[in-house]
């Protein structure tokens, strides 16, 4: 250890400190300058990381990985084999006190299941579909309401129907009873076309114009078989003479809560055997519905019938052995309703119906030349879904004979399946 001191000793002895001193300046410098290359590259990895996190999060904000997809399911069946299949079912309490003499007494009170509608449907093929509505009644038994096929997107953009349907003609002939607002048919559908309306076989074209208004503007007409539906009075009891009709429908958005309809139709037979048109039905409907809220609105609906028919005079027997004359003279009638609706909320709704119409069959004798038969009926209905619902109404009309009626109606309505009118 002594020796090794004694070199170190001499060896600083022996070099001159000027050596010395440079050599160190000269080291410092080299380790200034590997500071600062260090630093350097320091510098540069910091920024190439920032580089590679930035590219990260894009990276996984762009890349979605493959979600996985459910195993194939099997091909459902064409829609000719599985047609929509759905059941309607009108349940109707009465409770009349009829002040009328000419009123059967057995069927004052009442309650029996109005109607029971069997409603089949379904695609035949891209272009046409095929309904059919079979009504069951304790009353009438079975009757086919309709049947009919539509075919669609034929030339200048119109559809066709043919077979036995609802026509087009106003606005509660073309719905059925579930979609009234009421128990029964307006006095003025059931005086001239029949007391369920009318359903007659025939063909019919659809067409929706094209024009330049912030409107929609429809126009159908159609050939039917002639005569009217029940207890109609309107045309003549021979099928094989046709009825002429036709509807324009013109729709518009007021605003984004207010929309108005206004309809016109015309239809034109014959009102005995003969083959020529001597019976012109000439109707307006009208509908404003503004909408208050969520589940609320308020509805004005009219319709408005004038008929025009040529002079007939037609002995009757009433029964009793007494012959008594029906006829029209003058030829000219006319009728109409007034309909104030409010659905008050999803479950709840009032309205009231006011009636006017001038019968057909009306008696020539005496007073009952110019009367009419005038009706009002106000209803509350309970929506307990949109597949169940439930009517209370009350009737008052006065007859042209001078005898006036009162009734109750009490009215459940339910439909399961398929059913292509929904309940309103």
């Amino acid at each position: 250890m002594r020796g090794v001191l004694c070199l170190i000793v001499f060896i600083m002895l022996i070099i001159p400190k000027e050596a010395f001193a440079q050599d160190m300046v000269a080291l410092e410098t080299q380790v200034k300058e590997l500071t600062q290359m260090v630093m350097g590259l320091k510098t540069t990895v910091d920024m190439q990381q920032r580089e590679i996190t930035e590219l990260k999060k894009t990276y996984e904000i762009k890349y979605q990985p493959p979600v996985p997809q459910p195993p194939p399911q099997p091909t459902p069946l064409p829609a000719k084999f599985t047609p929509e299949i759905g059941a309607v079912a009108d349940i109707v309490a009465k409770f009349d006190s009829p002040k009328n003499p000419a009123f059967d007494e057995d069927y004052i009170n009442q309650v029996d299941v109005r109607e029971l509608e069997l409603v089949l449907g379904s695609n035949v093929d891209p272009y046409s579909r095929l309904d059919a509505t079979i009504a069951f009644s304790e009353k009438e038994g079975v009757c086919l309401e309709e049947a009919y096929l539509t075919r669609f997107d034929l030339p200048f953009g119109t559809t066709a129907r043919v077979g036995r349907f609802l026509p087009r003609i106003g606005k509660a002939i073309p719905v059925h009873r579930d979609s009234l607002d009421t128990v029964d048919e307006p006095l003025v559908i059931q005086r001239y076309f029949g007391e369920e309306g009318m359903s007659k076989t025939g063909v019919d074209l659809t067409k929706t114009l094209d024009l330049p208004m912030p409107s929609v503007h429809q126009v159908t007409i159609g050939v039917l078989e002639g005569g009217n539906g029940e207890g109609g009075t309107a045309f003549g009891p021979a099928r094989k003479r046709p009825t002429l009709y036709g509807h324009i429908k013109n729709y518009l958005d007021i605003t984004d809560v207010t929309n108005f309809e206004l309809g016109v139709s015309d239809a034109i037979g014959s009102n005995d055997n003969d083959a020529s048109f001597k019976v012109n039905v000439l109707g307006l409907d009208a509908t404003l519905r503004h909408i208050i809220g969520q589940d609320q609105e308020v509805k004005l609906q009219g319709e408005t019938y004038y008929m025009n028919r040529r002079e007939e005079a037609v002995s009757m027997d009433d029964g009793a052995g007494n012959f008594f004359t029906i006829s029209n003279p003058g030829g000219d009638f006319w009728g109409g309703y007034g309909l104030f609706d409010v659905r008050l909320s999803s479950r709840w709704g009032t309205g009231l119906r006011v009636d006017y119409v001038q019968p057909v069959d009306r008696l020539t004798d005496g007073d009952n030349f110019n009367k009419a038969e005038v009706g009002i009926t106000g209803y509350l209905t309970f929506y307990q879904s949109e597949f169940a619902r439930l009517r209370a109404q009350i009737s008052h009309t006065v007859f042209t004979t001078g005898g006036e009626d009162n009734r109750i109606f009490l009215q459940g309505t339910f439909a399961i399946g398929e059913h292509k009118h929904k309940l309103q």
